[in-house]
């Protein structure tokens, strides 16, 4: 294994592992931004950063093989190897390669003509010349790579934010209809809350079960454990086509993993067991070229059984926790309402404003 590609690997996984312990150590800080995200900046940029970091932990080892491709990628352009990858700065390349060369001529030359021995000055001169194209290369991909990687991550940050205000509205509108229909029996509504939520888990179960089967689900995972048919068909030169198929990337592996993180915010947003599964079954697809695809279809084939065990009421899963919260809230304000409106029905005279007011009208009933 070449160093660069060493270095990236060791570069990517180090990030990796920084982004869990983020993800874990912020759990609660991203619980707390999600109840305010709504009317507070501070608390939905807090989200996206956090979400972003769980995104870079669970994708950044699956995607170590498209980054070392994109990185041989550009070492080949920056030679001005045959094909139709070139990169703009390929003739700013062969300008410096030609200049050593004349300079190497020219010293060749000056040292037969003055009877000198100057070959370590030009080894020298060489030397240097070879250390300032390594240098510039090694800028010029660090620089491609930095924008491929964060055009990629862009993609999950907007999709956070879409899931993130889903999810919620969707909460909101269900519980907030069964306390209306219901607001009296607590026990009753409970029932109904978690028969409710059984449901809408089902239901997501069988759908991403179902999509594993699908031919969207083998294409987008086709471009995303092959590097080469992803990069035959999405290359682009320069910094905009860093964007480009940085943006393509991360478009296929949302395609390809939709399912793993629709399930993961239903059954507890950055929960770190959730997190973990996902991220081997993903690993595994991605990384497994030929066994890839049958793992996608175990995968739907036992979220297909669990979701119509959780249908038919056979099996409990675990409730969001922004479900629970929800539902607090949802109560204080019922109870609240409640209170307000019995208070309003009460005459003047019959509503105690202190203990003492409460004493003298229980004794003037007596009396």
């Amino acid at each position: 294994m070449k160093t660069t590609s060493l270095i990236i690997i060791t570069v990517v996984v180090s990030i990796a592992v920084f982004a869990w312990f983020v993800s874990i150590w912020q759990y609660d800080t991203m619980m707390s931004a999600m109840m305010t995200v709504y009317y507070n900046p501070v608390a939905l940029s807090l989200f996206v950063v956090i979400w972003t970091a769980g995104m870079a932990a669970m994708m950044f080892p699956a995607i170590i093989p498209m980054v070392l491709f994109y990185n041989r990628l550009i070492d080949s352009s920056s030679k001005g190897s045959k094909g139709n990858l070139h990169s703009h700065d390929s003739s700013q390349m062969l300008y410096h390669s030609q200049g050593n060369t004349n300079s190497d001529t020219g010293n060749n030359s000056n040292s037969k003509n003055h009877n000198s021995t100057p070959g370590s000055a030009n080894q020298d001169q060489n030397k240097h010349r070879k250390i300032y194209n390594l240098s510039y290369v090694f800028r010029l991909k660090t620089y491609y790579m930095v924008i491929f990687i964060l055009s990629y991550l862009a993609i999950w940050a907007i999709i956070g934010i879409v899931l993130l205000i889903g999810w919620s509205y969707a909460l909101d509108i269900l519980l907030t209809q069964l306390r209306i229909n219901d607001i009296l029996n607590s026990q009753q509504q409970q029932q109904k809350e978690q028969l409710s939520i059984n449901t809408i888990y089902g239901i997501l179960l069988i759908i991403s079960g179902i999509y594993q089967f699908s031919s969207l689900k083998a294409r987008c995972l086709g471009y995303c454990e092959s590097p080469l048919s992803f990069f035959m068909r999405r290359w682009r030169k320069g910094a905009a086509g860093a964007v480009k198929m940085g943006t393509y990337h991360g478009l296929y592996c949302l395609g390809c993993c939709w399912p793993y993180f629709l399930l993961m915010v239903a059954l507890g947003w950055m929960n770190i067991f959730w997190m973990g599964l996902f991220a081997a079954i993903i690993f595994a697809e991605k990384i497994w070229v030929k066994g890839g695809l049958w793992i996608a279809r175990i995968t739907g084939i036992c979220f297909i059984s669990i979701g119509i065990l959780s249908l038919a009421g056979m099996i409990s899963l675990p409730s969001d926790p922004m479900s629970n919260n929800t539902s607090n809230d949802g109560m204080k304000s019922m109870d609240n309402s409640m209170n307000m409106d019995m208070s309003s029905q009460l005459p003047d005279n019959m509503m105690p404003h202190n203990k003492t007011d409460e004493t003298s009208t229980m004794m003037n009933m007596n009396m």
